[in-house]
């Protein structure tokens, strides 16, 4: 019976510590840390027509972005677009194509050869990137 009282009490005492101690709140809506684009690196680079590639019938985007650096972690997500295909595709590489310096290629696939006022917003991250330039059609060697 002694046993059964020290378990109870022992029980009782671990419960009101847990009920009486706050804890913080953690949300999936909790605010997010001031400026955490620029922790993370990320960048939105903007895409038109003018960098599907003429060689593969206008149904690829082959855009090279410039950063400086040739880091094969890379990420690239689909935003904003004039032009939505089930079955589009999206993929990056580290490249050095010749005369366009280091930086991270940018492949879209769609399935079938987009309009001709196609606007195209990615969100792109490559490790170690100093900046992002514009990007552009990448149809030379290295690409």
């Amino acid at each position: 019976m002694k046993k059964l009282w020290v378990v109870a009490c022992s029980i009782l005492l671990i419960a009101s510590l847990v009920a009486l101690c706050p804890q913080p709140t953690v949300l999936a809506q909790s605010a997010a840390t001031p400026n955490a684009a620029l922790v993370i690196g990320a960048n939105q680079v903007a895409m038109t027509n003018a960098q599907l590639n003429p060689n593969e019938n206008y149904q690829v985007i082959r855009a090279f972005v410039r950063t400086g650096v040739l880091s094969p972690n890379c990420l690239a997500t689909l935003g904003e677009t004039t032009y939505v295909a089930n079955g589009t595709i999206i993929f990056c590489a580290p490249r050095q194509p010749v005369g366009l310096g280091r930086g991270v290629l940018v492949s879209v696939f769609y399935p079938q050869p987009p309009p001709s006022d196609l606007f195209l917003s990615i969100t792109l991250f490559q490790e170690g990137a100093k900046s992002y330039a514009s990007p552009v059609l990448c149809n030379v060697s290295g690409c």
